[in-house]
C-alpha cells in the first residue's frame, strides 16, 4: 500500500516563502540520476540521512527547478522552486507525490551507496 505523501507546494517551483527557510544542511551525498516527470534530475541526499534534494539537469526541460523532499508528520513534504517549464515540473511533482516512504528511502540508499563507492 502506498503512503500518502504530503505536496505543499500547491504550485509547482515557486519560490519558498522567507519563514520556510532553515538553516543550510549538508546535502552532498551522491549524487545519482534519476528521471522523474520526463525530466533527468540529480539526486542527492542529506546528512540528517531523510532529506533528498533533486537538481534538474541542465539540458533538462524543467530547469532551472529545485525540489526538495523533507520528512514531516505524515510521511514527507515535497518543496519546489525555480522556473522550469512548468509542465515539466507538475510532472515531475506528481511522480514524486506517488512514490511511498519506501520508495524515497530506497532513492536515499542509492546515494549512500555510490557514496560507499567514492
Amino acid at each position: 500500500m502506498r503512503l500518502h505523501i504530503l505536496l505543499v507546494a500547491v504550485a509547482v517551483c515557486l519560490p519558498l516563502a522567507a519563514g520556510a527557510q532553515t538553516e543550510p544542511m549538508d546535502c552532498t551525498v551522491g549524487p545519482i540520476i534519476k528521471t522523474f516527470g520526463g525530466s533527468k534530475w540529480v539526486v542527492n541526499s542529506c546528512a540528517d540521512g531523510r532529506t533528498v534534494i533533486l537538481m534538474a539537469i541542465n539540458d533538462s526541460p524543467a530547469f532551472p527547478c529545485f525540489i526538495e523532499i523533507a520528512p514531516s508528520t505524515e510521511g514527507y513534504n515535497i518543496n519546489g522552486r525555480g522556473k522550469g517549464d512548468k509542465q515539466a515540473t507538475n510532472a515531475a511533482m506528481d511522480e514524486l507525490g506517488a512514490l511511498s516512504v519506501a520508495d524515497i528511502h530506497g532513492m536515499i540508499a542509492e546515494t549512500k551507496q555510490l557514496q560507499m563507492l567514492k
